[in-house]
């Protein structure tokens, strides 16, 4: 009778096994169906849906992604870009209504280093915190100002996109309001990348 309830017990457990290895099983077959699916949908979503980084022109030529700048690699060559960046931007606060009128959504986002690489501004994060990492000095403050001045220019890359888009979607806007709210986040992203150059004596 004990050894019936021994065999009994052993294939309760075989079964119960069998089931959580078919269950795990299962699981691994849905995540799988679900990344493929993640794939083949995020070919249809517009590069602003996906993870931010540089992105080819929505309108007008072809970006080309072989452009002059390159990731600063010495604390020299980071205040180069810095101070490079901060004239772009200013340049592009000061013309922006031109900018908008002659190139779009894609001329902004160009100045901005998020189509092609020719602009000071992209990977411009890189060459803040270099100069961080090579200072001890720099208080916290500042990588609080950088993370404020890429939400800034993220922004500003945001809404220059969504205008491109807004006359073919349903939703409510016109292309110049969300041209103003870019130009808005491009002016307070001059602000902090002002006081990011006064911590390093720029």
């Amino acid at each position: 009778m004990r050894r019936a309830w021994h065999v009994l017990l052993l294939v309760l457990a075989q079964s119960e096994a069998l089931q959580l290895s078919i269950s795990r099983r299962q699981a691994l077959m849905a995540a799988a169906r679900n990344s493929a699916l993640l794939v083949s949908t995020s070919a249809l979503l517009p590069p602003a849906a996906l993870a931010t980084g540089n992105m080819p022109a929505v309108q007008g030529t072809v970006t080309k992604m072989d452009g002059s700048v390159k990731k600063a690699s010495t604390p020299d060559a980071a205040k180069k870009q810095i101070a490079a960046g901060y004239e772009e931007m200013g340049k592009l606060f000061d013309n922006y209504d031109s900018i908008t009128g002659s190139s779009g959504g894609d001329g902004v986002r160009r100045s901005l280093g998020v189509v092609g690489t020719e602009s000071p501004v992209y990977l411009i994060e890189a060459a803040f915190r270099l100069l961080f990492e090579a200072d001890d000095t720099l208080p916290m403050e500042y990588i609080e100002k950088v993370e404020s001045l890429m939400q800034n220019l993220s922004s500003a890359d945001s809404e220059a996109y969504s205008a491109i888009f807004i006359e073919f979607s349903s939703a409510k806007g016109k292309p110049a309001d969300y041209f103003a709210r870019s130009k808005v986040a491009v002016g307070k992203a001059r602000d902090d990348w002002k006081e990011l150059m006064g911590y390093l004596g720029m």
